[in-house]
């Protein structure tokens, strides 16, 4: 007698709707995100003197408390940007590089011309977060302007700490940290996972870019640099979407981070102390801004060309 045994698979999202995917997805990252920072609780009480639940709730203004404070960033990217993508891709496609277009290295050409885009951004941020500061909520709202404006401020003050390096060692810490881990866990997220997602809710690309690119700023919780880390999202949206490539957003997200880390160790000058109070003070080149956004476009006009004919060639 022949028993038929059917072949079990842990690909258990491959053949669900792009929405339930969308759902098990918010799932998958309220789970392991709470589990692995719960992880990381419990083995970081191991090495600190004194209750870690009292620390972790001042952590974020005491500058003595460096280590710990980097300490669960790194274990928040892992639990909430890195791992959940990952486990989400197993679900699909065993297969996590070809899950991610990841199979293979970029074009070196095609790699350049990203980095320079992401360089090309830096005057069209400075003019969205320009105008961002001047934005005010209406009077009814003035309390919600106050807790944004203070929000902003707690950012800078943890931003400055973590970026305030006097050794090697904090410098290469921070490349790890800030340049790395933030690269490769938001691109696997947002720009590997999410947008392609969006992209067969919608059925627009366009919408899915923009739409993830939002998504990508709202969860930094900093509203004064809310449409300038939106454009940039959705630069490196663009770049994933026409150059079918994974790794350039990655390698583009690497290298603007790693810039900024590199800037503020080689001249020892703070971020964004004062961000809030000086950004006011000077209004910045809409010459420039234009410019970069036409160069910008042009570059990713080049780029869905060139993909076009490679895809028309292999065909």
């Amino acid at each position: 007698m022949y028993i038929c045994q059917k072949k079990v698979t842990l690909q258990l999202l491959k053949n669900t709707k792009p929405w339930s995917q969308l759902f098990a997805l918010a799932l998958i990252i309220l789970g392991l995100g709470i589990f692995i920072m719960m992880l990381g609780i419990l083995i970081g009480s191991l090495f600190v003197e004194g209750p870690i639940l009292d620390q972790l709730a001042q952590m974020n203004q005491d500058a003595t408390k460096i280590g710990l404070i980097k300490y669960f960033q790194i274990i928040s990217q892992i639990g909430f940007f890195i791992a959940p993508p990952l486990f989400f891709a197993f679900l699909v496609d065993k297969n996590l590089l070809r899950f991610f277009s990841m199979e293979r290295f970029p074009n070196y050409l095609i790699l350049l011309l990203s980095l320079v885009l992401m360089t090309l951004s830096n005057p069209i941020n400075d003019w969205l977060i320009y105008y961002n500061n001047l934005i005010h909520l209406p009077e009814a709202l003035s309390e919600v302007e106050q807790w944004m404006r203070h929000a902003e401020q707690k950012a800078a003050v943890l931003t400055n700490l973590l970026l305030d390096m006097h050794s090697w060692k904090d410098y290469v810490t921070n490349l790890f940290m800030i340049g790395l881990l933030a690269a490769l866990g938001e691109e696997l997220l947002f720009r590997g996972v999410l947008q392609p997602l969006f992209i067969k809710i919608f059925g627009n690309a366009h919408m899915a870019i923009w739409i993830t690119a939002f998504l990508f700023s709202f969860i930094h919780f900093q509203f004064y640099g809310f449409f300038a880390r939106m454009f940039a999202g959705a630069v490196l949206g663009y770049l994933f979407y026409y150059s079918k490539n994974l790794w350039i957003p990655i390698l583009a997200h690497f290298f603007n981070n790693a810039m900024v880390v590199s800037y503020v160790f080689f001249t020892n000058m703070p971020l964004a102390s004062t961000q809030l109070e000086d950004l006011n003070k000077e209004t910045p080149n809409a010459l420039y801004a234009l410019v970069s956004l036409g160069l910008i476009i042009a570059g990713l006009y080049w780029m869905q060309g060139r993909n076009v004919k490679s895809t028309l060639g292999s065909s």
